[in-house]
């Protein structure tokens, strides 16, 4: 079982038997950090487990009084919260379940409790992403202390009216097409706005009571404002080059140096990950250090992202003819082949990473930015396991004694 957190020490402690056990099945962290910190607070006893397919054995294991199913959405625009709450509800008839969800299709269907699945599922209560303090624990609250009876067709006795919060945004879509990419976008900001308002929420409750908990609540909101920042930009970016709008700032510089500035922003942990080899004399192209350093950071990021942890990232300058060569080569997921000649498409994410975060862009926009440069950007590796990405630049006609500094923004 891939867990989160067992038993935590922060609850008020009697005795076992006299707190109640909520299971939380959530896959992001940050999220399942606000929502274990809120149980401690209100006296709960709680598990946190990462994977859909370890519920039944988590149930058995350590007998909840409540079940909170995140949505996990899919591709194809599916949750598989659905499925497993009425699995639960099937196994365990008096086990109450709570959902979390971004998708505002979902809200409307729980609240109108017509179709088949909502009445099979017979969820106790619907929570929005993001979600306020206060109304989560009143709602867990009611929902704890509320018999729950099984009736033939699923649905949940005893639950006059199911809990269900407003929400804003739509399902993801198999295809990622742009007339479906904003509810995609509107999830992927949901999710770290739900921790950031979670966050903030918690800073205000400990603020005068436990300080080291406050600092811990201020760096994550920190964390998850600036997820969001990197989407909107994204967006942003997409619209520029999408009419010819986007503005560079071209001066000659230091492609060796922008990539060295650029390169430990990325590395999270305490053992380095990424390799930068780069000749000894200077190579000097022709462009905007930011937005090049930006094509760079998206091919790091996604390397990063879809290895495994701990993996090496290779990352290569070279001079051939006229031109200047980087690569960045990783040892993850790969790319299927069936898939490859769509990568730098609008939207566009491999059936290999769908499931995690990201919006399908940063190809995309990598590629639009290179050839803006007079550049190219392929994929030059074409194996099941690992990418080599390639961005070719030309060099500098001329060297001025003065080059342009390299800054970040």
């Amino acid at each position: 079982m891939r867990a989160h957190g067992e038993m935590s020490p922060a609850a008020p402690r009697t005795s076992d038997d006299d707190r109640l056990m909520v299971l939380l099945v959530e896959d992001e962290p940050t999220v399942s950090k606000v929502v274990g910190s809120l149980l401690d607070e209100a006296g709960y006893r709680h598990v946190t487990i990462a994977d859909h397919d370890q519920i039944p054995a988590a149930v058995e294991r350590w007998h909840p009084q409540c079940v909170i199913l995140d949505s996990e959405p899919r591709a194809n625009g599916q949750g598989r919260s659905w499925v497993d709450a009425a699995a639960i509800r099937r196994a365990h008839p008096e086990l109450p379940v709570l959902m979390f969800t971004a998708n505002v299709d979902s809200m409307d269907e729980v609240r109108a409790n017509r179709s088949a699945r909502s009445k099979a599922a017979g969820f106790a209560g619907v929570m929005d992403k993001p979600f306020l303090v206060t109304e989560f624990l009143a709602t867990l609250k009611y929902v704890v202390e509320t018999p729950q009876e099984a009736v033939p067709d699923g649905r949940s006795l005893g639950t006059d009216g199911i809990t269900v919060f407003p929400a804003v945004g739509g399902a993801a879509s198999a295809e990622w097409a742009p007339a479906d990419f904003f509810s995609t976008a509107v999830h992927e900001l949901r999710t770290p706005l739900t921790s950031v308002l979670g966050q903030a929420q918690l800073a205000l409750r400990y603020v005068e009571r436990d300080p080291a908990r406050t600092r811990d609540a201020i760096v994550r909101t920190i964390e998850q404002a600036s997820r969001m920042n990197r989407l909107l930009n994204e967006l942003l970016d997409h619209a520029r080059v999408t009419v010819g709008a986007l503005s560079l700032e071209v001066v000659t510089f230091d492609l060796g140096l922008a990539i060295a500035v650029a390169t430990p922003q990325y590395e999270h942990g305490d053992v380095p990950r990424i390799r930068f080899r780069a000749p000894r004399e200077k190579v000097y192209v022709r462009g905007d250090p930011d937005r090049i350093a930006q094509i760079v950071g998206n091919l790091l990021d996604n390397a990063l992202k879809y290895s495994p942890s701990g993996s090496p990232i290779a990352v290569s300058l070279e001079v051939v003819g006229g031109q200047a060569f980087v690569r960045v080569e990783d040892q993850g997921v790969g790319i299927p082949a069936n898939e490859r000649d769509r990568i730098f498409a609008p939207f566009f994410r491999t059936s290999r990473t769908r499931e995690l975060p990201g919006t399908g862009l940063g190809l995309h926009i990598s590629r639009r930015l290179a050839e803006q440069h007079r550049g190219r950007l392929w994929l030059e590796r074409r194996t099941d396991t690992g990418s080599v990405f390639t961005l070719a630049l030309p060099l500098a006609e001329s060297v001025p004694a003065a080059p342009g500094p390299i800054q970040q923004r």
